[in-house]
């Protein structure tokens, strides 16, 4: 039986998909079963008609049927459904989760947004994100940028997991560049105050298709990155 862990971030458009297929090609590259799954996937491409993140995972990574629910509008995901009057049933999606972990070692689930984002609007209450990763027993990845506000958004997104009894196992960076005081303070910082140990920083990839495979072979070229995936993912 297999484990799945959620990627959040600590916003929106922070390089979550970024960092899931960075994870996915490095474990893939190791001989490690993995697949991913994107359960809520909001806002479509109007001018090809596909969502941007199940199309990427699909065309440039080769993940089958990465999706689940897909809704059109580019909303959070309980307007999206308002809006849709979509049916939408967590369970089911939960079920994916454990059927997924049944095929593989590691299935990475790309979340929409940050943990406090409501997923299904109910009667009296809200089923959160939260919610989700607890119900599939998932260990949470964050991601998150480097510059001005980053060590706010990641001391408050850890102590909103902590709340809610969701466990952080790793951080990673993305648009991280070495030559800034601030990134590389930010980073040293956020470890002393939270003791999130950094799993990977990625820089800002002028071509993400040519440069995203180049950069995971210097990457897998580090002892230290390939003992961190195995302490993180127990492989």
């Amino acid at each position: 039986m297999g484990q799945a862990y959620f990627i959040t971030g600590t916003g929106t458009d922070i390089g979550k998909t970024i960092i899931t297929s960075a994870l996915y090609l490095s474990l893939q590259t190791l001989g490690i079963s993995v697949t991913i799954f994107k359960p809520f996937q909001t806002g479509i491409n109007v001018e090809n008609h596909t969502y941007p993140d199940i199309s990427w995972f699909e065309q440039e990574l080769g993940v089958k049927n990465p999706g689940f629910y897909t809704l059109e509008p580019e909303t959070s995901p309980h307007l999206a459904i308002k809006l849709t009057g979509s049916p939408i049933d967590e369970k089911k999606a939960v079920e994916r989760v454990r059927e997924l972990e049944g095929l593989y070692d590691i299935v990475l689930v790309e979340g929409a947004g940050g943990l406090a984002v409501p997923l299904i609007e109910r009667e009296d209450d809200f089923y959160m994100t939260k919610d989700f990763i607890k119900d599939c027993e998932m260990p949470v990845l964050i991601v998150s940028t480097c510059g001005l506000g980053a060590i706010h958004q990641v001391v408050t997104t850890q102590s909103y997991a902590r709340t809610h009894d969701v466990t952080v196992k790793a951080i990673a960076y993305n648009h991280y560049r070495p030559e800034n005081l601030i990134h590389r303070d930010n980073i040293e910082t956020i470890e002393k105050l939270t003791g999130l140990k950094r799993l990977a920083c990625l820089p800002t990839f002028a071509d993400v298709r040519k440069d995203l495979r180049t950069q995971i072979l210097e990457l897998l070229g580090d002892q230290g990155y390939i003992q961190q995936l195995k302490e993180v993912f127990h492989a």
